[in-house]
């Protein structure tokens, strides 16, 4: 992975999951990898996703620009509300 300003890019072996622009996404990580997955609370959004041609081998990876996602809107308390009798 690699962090410049916003938008951090992860390569990921490209298991023929293709990830649009604005898709909401988690990551999923572990020791060894990070697998993205589509969901739709997740906390990021894919910004950008190619072939990463600049690696070669086996399996071939994607290279997915994500940005984190808008912070769920919180509901503001309205004040004191007055019952009708």
């Amino acid at each position: 992975m690699s962090k410049t300003g916003k938008f951090s890019t992860h390569h990921v072996s490209d298991e023929g999951i293709w990830y649009a622009p604005g898709d909401t996404v988690r990551l999923e990580e572990t020791a060894r990898h990070i697998q993205i997955v589509k969901d739709p609370h997740g906390e990021y959004e894919v910004h950008a996703c190619r072939k990463a041609t600049e690696y070669s081998g086996d399996p071939p990876l994607l290279r997915v620009s994500l940005r984190r996602g808008p912070a769920p809107e919180r509901m503001e308390p309205t004040g004191p509300q007055r019952l009708m009798p």
